[in-house]
């Protein structure tokens, strides 16, 4: 009788002290309060309740994607071979470099003529009927006519045997680029200039690194893994993938059957999503070039409109915002005058809605650098889709696509 009195007398006291506590205590215990009940056989047991948390739904997104929604891997854009900068040019590859490493661009010299980007190699025959030999201080030059030869250039350190079918070697030790290729266009490659290796078969397996972004790429038959930093990417051959951001703490499980579970935090979610298209490929590797004969006569800045837009937008997404003043500040230093930026889609949508977007997306670039101190003369063209670099009929290729050039005279 005692021990009930005692605590009754505990349990009134508590009562008593909580009802005079402030609002702030009030509020607290609404997020979690515990309670001390004596049941009827002297045990205590304690009730706990917790407010549920809310996570913005945004935050359960990859950024420019739909709710579950796993990216593309990025494809794998290899430099040309056998291209020369200008002497001349006002801003020089070097300055681009960091720029060139940065995810969604490429940096490519390239030579324009009648409103045309002339890209990759070409051919130097010698002799009346395209065959010959030519041997100079520090050139020598044997060629059948049919682009198969070899080519020595001491001075430049380039190194080419080529085969009448495009197969061969190619090497560059001032660049660092070596080249081994087989007429159906596997075979290896490395760029020191980029930190890129590639080694690939006929059927796009095979396996690319960048050392400078820490891009890892590994392909096979049934699956296809991407990691970067943080990201890892996996599109599997039975429409299962998975997506995963450490850094954020948000990963997505695709089980190829219409369901994908969002986990971000601990916290789990559901939702309907399509399975994964699996038909990643790496890169053939282009046939080796006869001679590095291309001067350029402009740079190319090419920038990937994933990166800069969300889908079907031309409004410049805030993480591509840092890349575009990185942009502005190598043109303001350089001193570049004058410039276009053209914008180009893929062939999804209608003519009309195509040239509308690829218009306001490179006005929005345009603009955009402008606000970040550029005071270049700039010209700005829309495309659409009538100038493709690379096949509609893939993913890969409309991504390739999906682009917006930014062309620097280098005279």
């Amino acid at each position: 009788m005692k021990k009930s009195i005692i605590y009754a007398s505990i349990l009134a006291m508590s009562i008593l002290v909580a009802g005079c506590g402030k609002g702030g205590d009030k509020a607290d215990n609404k997020e979690s309060s515990s309670v001390a009940v004596e049941t009827s056989n002297g045990e205590t047991t304690a009730e706990t309740t917790k407010a549920e948390s809310k996570v913005n739904e945004e935050d359960l997104k990859v950024p420019g994607y739909a709710l579950g929604e796993i990216p593309e891997i990025p494809v794998v854009v290899l430099p040309s071979l056998g291209v020369e900068e200008d002497d001349n040019a006002k801003i020089k590859l070097d300055a681009t470099k960091a720029l060139a490493s940065a995810k969604g661009i490429t940096v490519t010299p390239v030579k324009v003529e009648n409103d045309q980007i002339i890209r990759g190699a070409s051919t130097a025959q010698l002799g009346e009927n395209g065959s010959g030999q030519y041997s100079g201080e520090n050139m020598t030059v044997q060629t059948d006519g049919d682009g198969s030869g070899q080519f020595s250039d001491a001075e430049k350190g380039i190194t080419i045997q080529r085969e009448t079918d495009g197969s061969g070697q190619y090497s560059d030790i001032n660049k660092g680029i070596t080249l081994q290729v087989n007429a159906d266009g596997s075979g290896t490659y490395t760029d020191n200039r980029y930190g890129m290796s590639l080694i690939v078969e006929v059927d796009g397996t095979g396996m690319y690194t960048n050392s400078q972004n820490s891009v890892n790429i590994t392909v096979d038959e049934e699956e296809a893994i991407y990691t970067e930093g943080n990201i890892t990417i996996e599109l599997r051959k039975d429409g299962s993938g998975s997506y995963a951001d450490r850094g954020k703490g948000l990963e997505i499980e695709n089980d190829g059957k219409g369901k994908a579970v969002i986990t971000y935090k601990g916290e789990e979610k559901e939702v309907d999503v399509k399975p994964l298209v699996y038909s990643y490929k790496l890169p053939l590797l282009r046939s080796v070039p006869a001679v590095p004969s291309i001067e350029a006569n402009s740079i190319m800045i090419t920038l990937d409109s994933g990166v800069l837009f969300d889908v079907d937008k031309y409004d410049i997404r805030p993480e591509a915002k840092e890349t575009l003043n990185d942009l502005a500040k190598i043109l303001t230093e350089a001193n570049i005058t004058d410039f276009e930026i053209d914008g180009h889609t893929d062939s999804d949508a209608d003519d009309a809605h195509n040239q509308t977007l690829s218009e306001n997306r490179a006005n929005s670039v345009k603009s955009y650098l402008q606000s970040a101190g550029v005071t270049a003369n700039i010209t700005t063209n829309g495309y659409g889709e009538s100038r493709p670099v690379a096949t509609n009929e893939t993913a890969e290729g409309k991504q390739l696509n999906r682009r917006v050039e930014i062309i620097i005279p280098v005279l």
